[in-house]
């Protein structure tokens, strides 16, 4: 038994028995190479169901076992690449450590991640969860719909040390994936209310320490009737469209590595297709008549 949760000593299911020496030297490796604790910990958590699941030890697994976990498995897109980025990133270790003579993910091809259906948290939900009178719901909106922060970002807030104030406004640290921080000025709404708040973390615990991701999250969720990540979605959407289409901007203001991932964040807006069709609909293909070389006329050129 693992407690990871140290807030509530809640003992979390092992994995089977034939992997835990396995698994257990692997976390220690992962936190020796620097892996972040949330990062630990989403692995572990995938590894051990994935254990327990197969039931069998993990030299004996196969490219068949594995497919046919994933038929089985009910995930998405996203967690399912996710669950063999982890095996992989397991047997990868495994094997250099002759633990498994073999990586059954060899042959698995990439998981396809289609384009974004996620959904993007709707104007009026938002304004609903802003009359709320609990102020740490209020604030965890905030921070999701207006600055695009995930869950655990918002937990990680500390107002000693990651909020700074200058004659251009507030300015919030953020302590991202991967131990790649950045910072993001605070809108002035936001920034009123964070200067109500007592130093420490924004969202303190009950015995030290932070709150876990749950707490912002089942906030979020009852306040909006949407997932957090809608609002990530909202934020990314509404700053490329608002920045003039400036996707490097967006990516850096998430804290992506790469503009690919940004871009299954965006998401059309209705406005925008509206205004194109109507655009459509004015300009007939008419006006290219007589025109040498078939050049669109000037008032048609955009930029």
């Amino acid at each position: 038994m693992i407690i990871w949760n140290t807030r509530y000593t809640i003992a979390h299911v092992g994995p089977d028995a034939s992997w835990q020496k396995a698994i257990g030297s692997w976390i220690e490796y992962l936190k020796g190479v620097g892996h972040t604790p949330e990062t630990i910990r989403t692995r572990w958590y995938q590894i051990t169901r994935f254990s327990r699941l197969i039931h069998k030890p993990p030299e004996n697994v196969t490219a068949d076992d594995l497919i046919s976990h994933l038929a089985a498995a009910e995930l998405g897109p996203e967690a399912r690449r996710s669950l063999v980025s982890c095996i992989r990133n397991f047997y990868k270790w495994a094997v250099t450590h002759n633990l498994a003579l073999i990586d059954p993910t060899k042959d698995i091809p990439s998981i396809a991640v289609p384009e974004p259906s996620g959904l993007i948290c709707p104007e009026n939900a938002i304004e609903k969860a802003l009359a709320s009178p609990d102020e740490d719901t209020v604030l965890s909106v905030m921070l999701g719909a207006y600055c695009g922060l995930r869950r655990h970002e918002m937990t990680l807030v500390n107002l000693s040390t990651d909020i700074s104030d200058d004659d251009s406004g507030m300015t919030l640290l953020i302590h991202g994936k991967g131990r790649k921080n950045r910072t993001l000025p605070v809108p002035k709404a936001l920034a009123a209310r964070i200067t109500q708040r007592p130093k420490g973390f924004l969202f303190p615990g009950k015995i030290g320490g932070h709150v876990g991701v749950d707490y912002v999250a089942k906030r979020i969720k009852l306040a909006t009737g949407y997932p957090p990540h809608s609002l990530r979605r909202r934020f990314a959407t509404i700053s490329y469209y608002r920045s003039g289409c400036n996707l490097l901007l967006v990516s850096r203001m998430l804290g992506h590595s790469d503009v690919t991932t940004t871009m299954r964040y965006i998401g059309l807006q209705q406005d925008q297709m509206r205004n194109t069709i109507e655009a459509a609909a004015r300009i007939g293909l008419s006006e290219f008549d007589g025109r040498e070389n078939g050049a669109p006329p000037a008032s048609f050129i955009i930029g």
